[in-house]
């Protein structure tokens, strides 16, 4: 039932979970840079977390989302559970600001939706090749 959904749920989640990881690296890099610590240099401290949100959050989900929907579901399950994770590192209260709060949590439970789904669809793949496994 969910497989037949799984194409049109990867298009809309998947490029919501894009837009919102930009636009979240957009308004990261405008913001100063992050006070109170000590020990880390706080510019470093951003540039690391926005170029693993611009690899983890933007580019590599959209390449899942250009590709064929029911190809590689595991990989899929992968990548968007890691754009889910750089979402939620991003969303560290020394790092966030306002707005990029609210659009790094509704990019990191898309991610996690997807996650959920691409296993499903994996597992009912699974089910159709071998009708005798049971999961």
């Amino acid at each position: 039932m969910l497989s037949q959904y799984y194409p049109v749920a990867l298009r809309i989640l998947g490029c919501l979970v894009v837009v919102l990881s930009v636009f979240s690296c957009v308004l990261l890099v405008a913001a100063p840079p992050p006070g109170g610590l000590v020990k880390l240099d706080p510019l470093t401290l951003r540039n690391a977390v926005v170029v693993g949100l611009i690899v983890l959050g933007a580019l590599l989900p959209l390449a899942m989302v250009l590709s064929k929907p029911r190809r590689l579901p595991l990989l899929k399950a992968g990548i968007f559970a890691a754009a889910g994770f750089s979402n939620a590192m991003a969303l560290s209260p020394v790092l966030s600001v306002p707005l990029q709060d609210t659009m790094g949590l509704i990019a990191a439970a898309s991610a996690l939706a997807l996650t959920v789904l691409s296993l499903l669809v994996y597992m009912d793949a699974v089910q159709r090749q071998k009708p005798q496994s049971k999961f």
